[in-house]
């Protein structure tokens, strides 16, 4: 993975998790921001997934920059 991928990437991710915030801003304004939701907890899911993806993301990362490939 290049250094060029991985901002793309993270880019991708953190623009997912602006849509996941402004949801999840219009549920709580809406009083249905809690466990309860289906759809609190799909963008919770959601968000947990996109975390997931970062960490994995970063291991590659860090693992590409510790063990360059020839």
């Amino acid at each position: 993975m290049t250094l060029e991928q991985y901002n793309e990437a993270v880019k991708a991710i953190f623009a997912e998790q602006q849509s996941i915030a402004q949801s999840t801003a219009q549920l709580a304004l809406a009083g249905a921001a809690n466990p309860t939701s289906p759809e609190f907890g799909a963008l919770m899911a959601k968000q947990w997934s996109l975390i997931q993806q970062m960490a994995k993301l970063n291991t590659e990362m860090m693992m590409g920059v510790m063990s360059p490939k020839s």
